[in-house]
């Protein structure tokens, strides 16, 4: 087996198939969101830090108008192609989601897998809060999924999941190697072991994440200042949840106000 020791990124591929697997139920939760919180009718959509467009060309061929960037180029030129490939706009580009216009407002939009994370610094959160509101028309919704650090031990350190798609099998491992709480940065290591009829490989990836408790996040929703918060849910999307300061993984619905 040999080793890879690169970016996750980088290997669309991989990424794309590795984070697919809950398509069906994140398809669902957009749309079941969109309709019951949005105060008009959701036909625009967009998503900073799109990857791959896993979502968004799915979302497309339900009838919604899809944009997304991402800062690499690999990323933003697969999900062109898929699209392209679907009879779909490309609509993907290249883009710092802390930095960002759009040509149009659109309705909602969208960041699930907690790529929000990897904003490092209180001044570029507020300022993909501010991008993203505007962006969004007047009422519009922002659901962004993250992972906070609750009160006392931690009860997920350390992911684990595989997926397949036609002969490629996929093992990951996502786990924590470190934490500077006084700079509020965990250190996560990602492992892909990834095998073939005729190839088998370890991707070996690692990199900062900024960390949250709940009233961190909830100060930080306060200091940006351009957002409501509507509802909360956890990573199983199922139903609405009341979150403390043990929760986890969330996913906040919140409404643009100015």
């Amino acid at each position: 087996m040999s080793t890879i020791y690169g970016s996750v990124y980088d290997h669309p591929t991989l990424y794309d198939v590795l984070f697919s697997t809950s398509w069906k139920q994140e398809i669902e939760f957009l749309t079941t969101c969109f309709e019951r919180y949005g105060r008009a009718s959701t036909k625009t959509i967009f998503e900073p830090a799109c990857g791959t467009g896993r979502l968004l060309w799915r979302l497309a061929k339900r009838g919604f108008t899809v944009s997304g960037l991402d800062l690499n180029p690999r990323a933003v030129a697969f999900c062109n192609r898929r699209l392209r490939r679907h009879g779909l706009p490309e609509t993907a580009f290249i883009g710092d989601m802390t930095d960002f216009q759009l040509p149009k407002p659109v309705d909602a939009a969208f960041n699930l897998v907690s790529s929000f994370l990897h904003l490092t610094t209180e001044t570029a959160t507020i300022n993909h809060f501010h991008a993203v509101a505007n962006a969004l028309k007047p009422n519009g919704l922002y659901l962004l999924g993250l992972h906070l650090h609750p009160e006392g031990p931690a009860i997920c350190s350390k992911e684990e999941w595989t997926a397949v798609h036609g002969s490629l099998a996929i093992r990951s491992r996502l786990q924590r190697l470190a934490m500077d709480n006084k700079k509020r940065l965990e250190t996560v290591e990602f492992r892909i072991h990834a095998s073939t009829p005729t190839k088998k490989y370890e991707l070996i990836d690692s990199f900062p994440l900024r960390t949250y408790s709940l009233p961190q996040f909830s100060e930080l929703l306060k200091a940006a200042g351009r957002f409501e918060l509507v509802e909360t849910f956890d990573f199983s999307m199922d139903l609405p949840i009341r979150i403390d300061t043990k929760t986890e993984d969330v996913v906040y619905i919140l409404r643009r106000t100015a």
